[in-house]
């Protein structure tokens, strides 16, 4: 693969060690239910009136993407990310869409709803956002839906980091597979049953051929010594659009622990599997 528009891969997710507020949080679900990754917890606003999530980083962080995950948001929803450095704006991303409209010549008239988007077709609906490398200590993040059908705002997981991008792209034979857990049985009535399925969980396997030795440093430092545990925001193409980008765009763990080869003179080379959290 060229190197443009090469895999990103947010290693450390600020947002996780920030101190959260919210507008409103239903009951059971707090807001800090974003930097969990149990299925099951969310944070879910009372109303549909705007949501506004603050964090603070007193530490400081590094940012040049944003990834909310698993959310009700409409296709007529919209999100604004403004970063501070103590009161000072540093970056505001203004109000933009947080669903990728369906383009005219795709949108199928009678078929699709009006307005329908691609987080409509993925079950664990992503809107992502790149920006700026940023250094911030606060960040304020502002969800607007009025119109969900819901009655309510929901957001299962939120990462806001710097991401890993190598410097030379992964190579072609890249593998995205949706593995499920289901297997088929036979009743005694001979009827197929198929049990414990239903919720597949995205997979993708792909290989860092040209791994010079910045990349390499960053990805022991921060991948390889934290291991499976790590959760990772993964982005395998970036420069893509519609179901492509947002179907292998998601919060994963590695399957093993990593290795590289030091094939060439500078250069190593790994594999990676990364399995959906």
């Amino acid at each position: 693969m060229s190197s443009t528009d090469r895999i990103r891969l947010i290693l450390d997710n600020a947002h996780d060690r920030a101190t959260l507020t919210a507008t409103s949080a239903a009951p059971g679900t707090p807001v800090d239910a974003t930097q969990r990754n149990e299925r099951n917890r969310v944070w879910r606003s009372t109303d549909t009136a705007d949501q506004v999530i603050d964090g603070a980083l007193p530490a400081g962080a590094f940012a040049d993407g944003l990834a909310i995950l698993n959310h009700n948001l409409s296709s007529s929803a919209t999100l604004r990310l403004e970063l501070f450095s103590g009161s000072t704006l540093q970056w505001d991303s203004g109000e933009v869409s947080a669903a990728e409209i369906i383009p005219a010549g795709i949108w199928r008239a009678g078929i699709d709803p009006w307005g329908a988007s691609y987080n409509d077709r993925i079950d664990r609906a992503a809107t992502l956002l790149t920006m700026p490398i940023t250094a911030a200590t606060s960040y304020r993040l502002t969800l607007s839906d009025a119109a969900n059908a819901d009655g309510v705002l929901e957001v299962g997981r939120i990462v806001l980091g710097l991401a890993f991008t190598p410097e030379f792209n992964m190579s072609y034979d890249v593998e995205t597979a949706f593995p499920d857990q289901a297997s088929h049985e036979y009743s005694a009535g001979q009827t197929l049953r198929t049990i414990n399925g239903g919720s597949p969980r995205r997979r993708a396997q792909f290989r860092l051929d040209w791994l010079i030795p910045p990349d390499r440093a960053q990805l022991i430092e921060k991948l390889a010594q934290r291991g499976m545990i790590a959760d990772v925001f993964i982005d395998l193409y970036p420069g893509s659009s519609g179901t492509e980008r947002l179907a292998s765009a998601f919060m994963a763990r590695l399957t093993t622990g990593y290795a590289d080869r030091h094939n060439l003179f500078n250069n190593r080379s790994t594999q990676i599997t990364f399995l959906e959290v």
